[in-house]
C-alpha cells in the first residue's frame, strides 16, 4: 500500500507540475464558464454540468489515453516493468492521481459557476451528484487506458481520443439538447456515456427530468466502464511492438 500511494503521489505531482495539463484542466474550464456566463447567464447552471461532464471526458479521452503510451515509446514503462511493480499497481496509481485532478478541476468550474456567473446549486444536490462524477470520471479514465493499450503510438492515441471526444462533445446534451437533434441520432446518443452521465447528474442540481431512469444510466456507465476495465488490463503492454 505504501508503494502504491508514493506512486500515485508522484503521478500526481508530475501531473501538476505540467503547465500545458494544468492550463487545459483549469484555466480552458474555467475560462469557457465565464464565456458562458457572458453570453447565455440565464442558463449557466445548465451550461455549467456540461462543462463538468466535458472535462471529465476530456481527461479520460485525451489526456489519459496519450500519457501511458508516451512512457511506453520512450522506454519508461520498460524500466518500470524490470521492477517487482505489477502492471495494475502502476495503473490504478496513475488513475487514482488522474481522477483526484479532475475533481478538484469540477470543483473549480462549480465555484467559478457560482461565484462569477450567478449559479445556484444545493449542497445536498452537490453531494448527490458527487458519486456520479467520481463514477463517470473513472468510466472515461478507464477508456482512456483502452485507447493507450491499443494504440501502436501516442500520435495515434491521440487521433482516437479526439476522434470520440469532439463528436461526443456536440451529440451528448452537454451544450446542445437532445430535443433540437435528429431523432435518430439523438436515440443514438442517448446511450453515449457521455449522456448518460449529464442525465445523471443535471436532474440532481437543476429542476429538470432526466431522459432515462437513474438505473439504466447507471447501469450502462458502469458496463462502459467494466468493459473498458477488462479491455485495457488485457491489452496492457510494457513495450512497443
Amino acid at each position: 500500500m505504501r508503494r502504491f500511494l508514493i506512486l500515485a503521489k508522484a503521478n500526481l505531482l508530475m501531473n501538476l507540475r505540467n503547465r500545458a495539463t494544468l492550463f487545459w484542466n483549469f484555466a480552458f474550464p474555467i475560462g469557457l464558464i465565464l464565456l458562458y456566463g457572458v453570453i447565455w447567464q440565464p442558463q449557466i447552471a445548465w451550461l455549467a454540468v456540461g462543462i463538468v461532464v466535458l472535462n471529465l471526458m476530456s481527461s479520460g479521452l485525451l489526456g489519459d489515453s496519450t500519457r501511458l503510451t508516451n512512457l511506453r515509446e520512450r522506454g519508461v514503462l520498460r524500466r518500470v516493468h524490470a521492477t517487482p511493480l505489477p502492471a495494475w499497481q502502476l495503473i490504478a496509481a496513475y488513475v487514482l492521481a488522474r481522477l483526484l485532478l479532475v475533481l478538484v478541476q469540477s470543483a473549480a468550474i462549480i465555484l467559478a459557476a457560482v461565484l462569477i456567473c450567478g449559479a445556484r446549486f444545493s449542497w445536498a444536490g452537490l453531494a448527490a451528484a458527487l458519486p456520479y462524477a467520481l463514477i463517470g470520471g473513472l468510466v472515461f479514465l478507464m477508456i482512456g487506458q483502452l485507447i493507450s493499450a491499443v494504440a501502436p503510438s501516442s500520435g495515434a492515441a491521440g487521433a482516437i481520443g479526439q476522434a470520440l471526444y469532439f463528436p461526443l462533445m456536440f451529440v451528448s446534451n452537454l451544450f446542445l439538447p437532445l430535443e433540437l437533434l435528429p431523432r435518430w441520432l439523438s436515440t443514438i446518443s442517448s446511450w453515449t456515456p457521455a449522456t448518460m452521465l449529464v442525465d445523471l447528474i443535471r436532474p440532481l442540481l437543476l429542476p429538470i427530468p432526466a431522459a432515462q431512469t437513474t438505473l439504466v444510466n447507471s447501469m450502462g456507465l458502469l458496463c462502459y466502464g467494466a468493459v473498458a476495465l477488462v479491455l485495457a488490463g488485457r491489452l496492457f503492454r510494457w513495450e512497443q511492438h
